[in-house]
């Protein structure tokens, strides 16, 4: 039977053979990882987004720095990525939570105050320590700074944007 000759309301859970899951034994792994530890694995995909965002960021930065000062490029790729890597937080660590609007806003304003007044300070020690810092140890600066202050972002963001972490009506944290 070809594609054009399946009824609509087909299922096609359990259709595997015996002993094989669709999508493989990696995500049987992810399945199970995020029914018993959840918050584990919420940080795992939460670690996969902020590392794109973060190489999204270098090569923004990279991209902007022979054309813009230092803290003109760090600004511009911070503020771009950003509202994108939330979003994309929202919907895939945070299973596509609502995200209460004026919290989404401040958080995102947030960011872009806390990171630019963070990795301005990263860059200014390492232009006080070398003279000389080509783009590339620049960014490489920059993106070791986003790794730590990802899981203050995680926090705030499961805690106080999404509100994940509050018991729903049926007793259970809203996403979990």
């Amino acid at each position: 039977m070809d594609a054009a000759h399946i009824p609509a309301h087909t299922s096609f859970a359990g259709a595997a053979p015996s002993g094989v899951r669709p999508g493989g034994r990696l995500a049987g792994a992810v399945a199970v990882l995020s029914r018993t530890h959840p918050l584990v694995a919420q940080l795992a995909r939460y670690a996969v987004v902020g590392g794109g965002a973060t190489a999204l960021n270098a090569a923004l930065f990279l991209l902007f720095r022979p054309v813009l000062p230092l803290f003109s490029a760090n600004l511009l790729a911070l503020v771009l990525t950003t509202a994108v890597s939330t979003e994309a937080s929202r919907r895939l660590a945070f299973d596509s939570a609502p995200a209460h609007r004026l919290r989404g806003w401040v958080q995102d304003a947030g960011t872009v105050a806390f990171y630019a007044t963070y990795t301005s300070a990263v860059l200014l020690v390492l232009h006080a320590v070398t003279t000389d810092a080509t783009p590339g140890q620049e960014a490489a600066v920059v993106a070791a700074a986003s790794l730590a202050g990802g899981l203050l972002r995680f926090a705030v963001l499961r805690f106080w944007v999404f509100d994940v972490a509050r018991p729903a009506r049926g007793g259970a944290p809203a996403g979990e």
